[in-house]
Parts: structure tokens; sequence; C-alpha cells
């Protein structure tokens, strides 16, 4: 039986998913699939740095430095396409991972972006896109729309791609995993899936909806959480998932509060929601 570890996308959430990790000890996946902030994560425990130590990471000055506006304030320009400039992710990603490339991971890694030009998912793993830089590869995946500009980046053939966060295309990559691992001939009858969400599912609400405006918040959620659901259900279906033979575990504390991923103030709610999460049901899950 071999493990893959999925991390969903959430921007600061992903701080309280980091805080969560080392409760199920030092085990080691045999994989590790990410998008935007699980990217990241993902990355770091594929090239080996140990649960803890990526804890400390992420509990220091590490989502502060992710999320730099630019030098000049929005009121300035109001129209600017993102909030945030990816200059403070560049410079840390580049710092944390240097020129390593994507198939230099300990183990296989998998890291899903979406190509706006192309309008089709790119999919980062070893034996596709190995050779890309793993923070070019994450610097695309974290480039959530609104919040960063493109990431403009060259393949292997040195022309520029225009790449984005892979929450476009699902926001779960434990099927890009999963396709991944049957890439290396791993049957899916093989294969146990911890899925991570670092967003708790909002309540069931009343939507209505009377202008464009209104749509919105709607469509935040079908993105964000809709077609994350949904690749959920299809990786779950897959595997075969049963009761008597469960092979796919996803966590989402419904304790999270809802807030906007660059929400600083709620920082510390995030933590306590993910500390307080009981990590026996995954132990049990993965040691079972």
């Amino acid at each position: 039986m071999k493990t893959l570890l999925a991390i969903d996308s959430g921007g600061l959430f992903g701080v309280g998913v980091a805080n969560w990790i080392p409760k199920l000890g030092n085990f080691k996946f045999d994989y590790y699939a990410g998008i935007s902030v699980g990217s990241i994560l993902a990355t770091c425990y594929a090239f080996g740095m140990e649960p803890e130590k990526v804890r400390e990471s992420f509990n220091s000055d590490f989502p502060q430095r992710l999320f730099v506006k630019p030098g000049f304030p929005q009121c300035l320009n109001p129209l600017r396409a993102a909030v945030y400039s990816n200059k403070g992710a560049k410079e840390l990603l580049k710092e944390v991972f240097g020129d390593a490339k994507v198939k230099d991971a300990k183990y296989p890694l998998i890291i899903v972006a979406w190509n706006y030009e192309k309008r089709k998912e790119k999919i980062f793993t070893r034996k596709f896109n190995g050779d890309y830089l793993v923070r070019d590869a994450i610097l695309a995946s974290i480039s959530a729309p609104t919040y960063f500009p493109f990431a403009i980046i060259k393949n292997e053939k040195q022309v520029s791609e225009k790449l984005g966060d892979g929450v476009v295309c699902g926001n779960d990559s434990s099927l890009a995993g999963m396709a991944a691992m049957k890439d290396d001939g791993i049957k899916t009858t093989d294969i146990k899936c911890l899925s991570i969400g670092p967003i708790g599912m909002q309540k069931e609400k009343k939507v209505d909806v009377y202008t464009k405006s209104d749509w919105v918040p709607v469509i935040v959620d079908i993105i964000t959480l809709g077609n994350a659901s949904y690749n959920s259900y299809a990786a779950r279906r897959l595997l075969d998932d049963s009761t008597d033979n469960k092979k796919f575990l996803r966590i989402t504390p419904n304790t999270l509060p809802q807030c906007y991923l660059d929400d600083f103030s709620m920082l510390s709610k995030i933590k306590e929601a993910w500390e307080a999460w009981d990590h026996l049901e995954a132990v049990s899950f993965l040691m079972g």
C-alpha cells in the first residue's frame, strides 16, 4: 500500500495545517501533492523537511513574507490586477529551495497550477515538467487570481508561460497525485490518500441572487469549495473507499472561522481550530 498526502489551497489557513501535521508524528508518505499554499507544504515535506521544522517556519514571519503589498498604495491604482506583489514570494522560495528542481525531491512531488493562455492544467511531477525549478512551480501554484499577479516562468524551450493558482482547475490535489502514482505503475487498489482541506466548509445557508454582483460570493464558494468537494468525491470513488476498506480520508475542521485567505487578524483562531482538531482518526487511518 502506497500513501499520498494531498493538501488544498487556503492562504493563511495553511498555517493551521502546518501546526497540525506534526501530530502525525514522523510518518513519511510515499507521495506528496499540493495546490497553492498546499504546494509549499507538500514541497517542504517531499524534500525531507521535518514537520516540526516546517511548523516553526510557518509560525515565524513566513506568511508575512509571502503577502507583501506593492510599494505604492492601492488607492493610487485601484484597478491593479492583484492586491499583493509576488516579489516577497520569489525571494522566500529561492531562499528555501534554491535552484532545486521538481524531480530533485526526496519523495515524489506533484504540484498543480493553471496555464491561462492554453486554458488547461499545468502539472509538475518527476516525469512531467520535472526539470522546472521547484520554486517556479510553487510560485505558479500560489498565484491566486486577484491576490497575486500571473507567474511568468520559462518552460524547457525557454518560452515564457503565464501560469496561475491550481485552484482554478481543482482545489484538491488528490486526483493529480493519484494520476502521478498511476504513471509510476501503482494500481488504485494499492493507494491510500489523506486529503487535507485547509478551509472549513461553510455552513448551509440560503443563497439569494437578485443582481450580477450577488453572484460574487457564490462564485468564490464554487471555486474554492465546490470543485474541492467534487474532486474529493471522485478520488474517494476511484479508490473504492468503503467502511470496511477505507482508503481515502478527507480532513477539514468544521470549527474554522469564515474569513478571507489573507486575514491576519484571524490567524490565531485558525491555529486554534487546527490544533484542537482530533488527529487520532488520521493516525488510525494511516496505520490501519
